[in-house]
């Protein structure tokens, strides 16, 4: 007789739950305490930790889903770390007295990401009015942004901590991404793409290419910038490996307990990708299920009993009662326009679709009903998204073309790739992969504009000067996506219009009012008041912007605070 085994702890599991139960901690205790506070984020920080420890060792996992490790799993994993790196290590970088930041992508994300960061950390009351629009609610997945203000409220360096939490994200998606379709989805999402990449062949420049068309590389277009994605990457895909386990093929998941901490919080980080993943769940709970195995719903039931309660709450804050829902419309096309329909999605997706259409002729014609639970599902999706918008801008449908094409992969793996010969199989590999890795060589070397994110003097100099000024309070100021006013955590009025259109803000009302204060029209004290404004900022954008005001505060008196920046002014 021998011994069983010792079952080592899950960290990718340990570390999931960890950030999860941290962040619906902190929501639902700043909720209590009206803000996010020090001891709010001390206590969500342990009840993270402890949580985290006891799910990496509660779960019973199959050790083949951890073990194993092929060369293409080694290769994969080297390169997602190596490009994770690259991007996070210079997510911000320091240069000639400014913050700098090297992927494009991250231009306009970044300051909005840092502004939620430094407004809860500061301890806005919670749940937070938005910090770049006067009279809204915030609605929006704050969850990532909550967790990284736990550690900034309590003394990290928010430079230092935001690629820290890049480089921990990405670790955690490699490993998920290789747990939920091996050395092909890590690789297929790292080098996700089209065809534009092949003008490499003939230019010899090597350039993000991808980045022309609709279809972007989803590791720099989404998972850099969009830091919701960072923990609702590994949480989806470790709740769809689960869900694949227990009720597609009636093994062991992750404990009910785990299941359901880590669905229930994922509205508060990604609100697309809990959709998509209620949705797969949903449905392979009432169609899924073993031969002879019980009903696969009662084996989500348990999970179930966990979520509901913090997804629901979670839900209703991100939606303020469920108003997001008007965002979503009809927009036939997608991003098509006038353009070929064929040449566009040859062009933007490669040989994704051919191999996913024959994976799923292949799952149909051999009855391999795990792979029709998947594909049917991912590709009727994304067929319905180029129909439906889920945003105002059109292209946010990525969010959710992300999930189809990162579900298809393990499909496409194990029924097309797997019947070719190593000749053909590696020509199809390379079809598929070939312009992505061409889009995060370019972004590795790009030598396009500098990208200043702030200016470290006049950010600390603003910041010092706000710092008697109390945190809900919201200052008039040029409409700039990294305006020094916001970064220090304070609300403005209307922030940059890229970011209020996008979330679906109707903001035509506040901007008109604010342009006739800052221009200084005769009522403009009556304008602050119907803005909320209780200051004035004046500096160098205000100056660009608005270089024909009459800057009647100037006459009202001398203003609280001045210096190279600018000047403020109470106008209430």
């Amino acid at each position: 007789m021998t011994d069983r085994p010792r079952a080592r702890p899950d960290l990718l599991v340990g570390a999931v739950a960890a950030a999860s139960a941290a962040t619906l901690v902190a929501a639902g205790l700043a909720s209590v305490a009206g803000a996010l506070r020090p001891w709010v984020s001390a206590v969500s920080l342990l009840a993270g930790l402890a949580a985290g420890a006891v799910a990496a060792v509660a779960t019973p996992v199959d050790p083949v889903a951890r073990g194993n490790r092929s060369w293409l799993d080694t290769m994969a994993l080297v390169a997602f770390a190596l490009v994770s790196i690259r991007q996070f290590g210079w997510l911000l970088f320091r240069r000639q007295g400014s913050l700098l930041t090297l992927l494009p992508y991250n231009y306009g994300d970044l300051p909005l990401h840092w502004t939620y960061v430094q407004h809860l950390a500061r301890g806005a009351a919670f749940w937070p009015q938005n910090p770049i629009l006067t009279g809204e609610r915030l609605r929006y997945p704050l969850g990532t942004d909550l967790l990284t203000a736990l550690p900034v409220q309590l003394g990290a360096a928010l430079p230092v901590l935001l690629p820290v939490l890049g480089l921990a994200g990405a670790a955690l998606a490699a490993f998920a991404l290789r747990r939920w379709g091996g050395a092909l989805a890590v690789a297929g999402f790292l080098f996700s793409g089209g065809l534009a990449g092949f003008q490499v062949l003939w230019t010899g420049s090597v350039e993000d290419y991808q980045s022309t068309v609709a279809w972007k590389n989803l590791y720099l277009a989404l998972f850099v910038p969009q830091r919701g994605f960072l923990l609702a990457l590994p949480a989806g895909l470790l709740l769809l490996w689960s869900f694949r386990r227990r009720l597609l093929r009636d093994e062991p998941g992750l404990a009910p307990w785990v299941e359901g901490l880590i669905w229930g919080t994922l509205p508060l980080v990604h609100l697309h990708t809990f959709a998509v993943v209620s949705l797969l769940g949903g449905l392979w709970a009432v169609v899924g299920g073993a031969p002879a195995a019980r009903p696969a719903y009662r084996a989500l039931l348990p999970s179930l009993a966990w979520a509901l309660a913090p997804a629901t709450w979670s839900v209703w804050q991100v939606t303020d009662g469920f108003r997001v829902a008007s965002l979503v419309g009809w927009k036939p096309g997608w991003t098509i326009g006038t353009q070929n329909p064929l040449w566009f999605l040859l062009l933007n997706f490669g040989l994704f679709l051919p191999l996913a259409v024959a994976a799923l002729v292949l799952a149909w014609a051999q009855r391999r009903r795990e792979e029709l639970l998947i594909l049917v599902p991912a590709l009727g999706l994304f067929s319905l998204l180029f129909v439906v918008r889920v945003a105002p801008w059109e292209w946010d449908n990525t969010k959710v073309l992300l999930w189809c094409y990162v579900l298809a992969l393990p499909p496409i793996g194990s029924l097309v790739l797997a019947r070719l010969s190593a000749v053909w199989r590696v020509a199809a590999v390379v079809g598929l992969l070939f312009s992505g890795a061409v889009s995060v060589a370019g972004a590795a070397v790009w030598r396009g504009p500098r990208l200043e994110v702030l200016n470290v003097s006049e950010y600390e100099a603003v910041c010092r000067e706000l710092g008697s000024i109390g945190i809900e309070e919201r200052v008039a100021t040029a409409p700039t996506f990294n305006h020094p006013v916001a970064l220090c955590g304070h609300p403005l009025v209307a922030g940059y219009p890229g970011h209020l259109w996008s979330h679906g803000l109707d903001a035509a009302r506040v901007q008109k009012g604010l342009d006739g204060l800052l221009l200084g029209v005769p009522e403009w004290r009556g304008e602050a008041r119907a803005l909320d404004a209780r200051w004035l900022f004046w500096g160098p954008r205000e100056q660009a912007a608005y270089a024909a005001s009459r800057r009647p505060w100037e006459a009202a008196g001398p203003p609280v605070a001045s210096g190279p920046w600018g000047a403020l002014y109470r106008v209430d």
